[in-house]
């Protein structure tokens, strides 16, 4: 009994000793001055929308590294914020690591389109139709779009056919825009080629640029389709050609 007891004894003075030790090293680490940032951007390409000066500079001023600020008083959830504000941001998290220093991650929207409204302003697009405004800092290369847009609509429709251009490399190489005219309809711009082409609507949109790609593998650069001023393609296994 007397033995079992003191076990009993022994655990409760341990366990207390632990806590103690805990408690010690928590506010000893927290006392402990911040000795850096780090901020690693997830990204297709070396510039982005993200300007990382800036965020370092933000991240400086929060977390207050240049003062030698200690640990407790950085703020991880202005931080935070800061990460899911940004529009440009996907997610992103931020912690301190075991060298006493601030790591942020953030990850870009990797947008597939661009978007001109007729008012000029212009958003870009993600393959999951995210919209994300437009920066004066970066303009990737992507396929515009331009015409009768607005949030509400078309733009999920240009989404289609830009990923559809996209997937094709002879399309990507060869289609220099999306245009959706007054009547809500969609067309496409060909490189060097002055006829208009109309898709319509993206009903059977893969058969309708099968058939325009069909066509411009026989017939570009050459001088069978200079003389038309539109390639219709929104008819079921036809192109309707106008002619000047």
């Amino acid at each position: 009994m007397v033995k079992k007891i003191l076990r009993i004894v022994l655990w409760v003075v341990t366990g207390a000793a632990l806590i103690v030790l805990f408690v010690a090293g928590r506010k000893w680490y927290l006392e402990t001055p911040l000795k850096g940032i780090q901020i690693h951007l997830e990204r297709s390409h070396a510039d982005g929308f993200v300007q990382k000066d800036s965020l370092m500079a933000y991240a400086e001023a929060v977390s207050g590294l240049r003062q030698h600020a200690r640990i407790s008083s950085v703020d991880m959830q202005r931080i935070s914020k800061l990460l899911s504000d940004n529009p440009w941001i996907e997610r992103g998290s931020a912690f301190i690591d075991l060298n006493d220093t601030l790591s942020i991650t953030a990850k870009e929207y990797e947008p597939v389109l661009r978007v001109f409204g007729v008012d000029g302003r212009s958003v870009y697009v993600t393959a999951e139709g995210t919209l994300i405004p437009s920066s004066p800092h970066y303009t990737p290369h992507l396929l515009i779009a331009s015409g009768n847009f607005d949030e509400q609509s078309g733009i999920a429709e240009a989404l289609a056919i830009a990923q559809a251009i996209n997937a094709d490399a002879y399309l990507t190489e060869h289609i220099g825009q999306i245009y959706r005219n007054q009547d809500q309809e969609f067309e496409v711009t060909v490189n060097n080629l002055p006829a208009k082409v109309i898709l319509g609507d993206t009903t059977d949109l893969d058969s309708k640029l099968l058939r325009l790609r069909t066509l411009l593998e026989k017939y570009n650069n050459t001088e069978e389709l200079i003389g038309y001023k539109t390639l219709d393609i929104k008819y079921k296994n036809q192109i309707v050609c106008t002619k000047k």
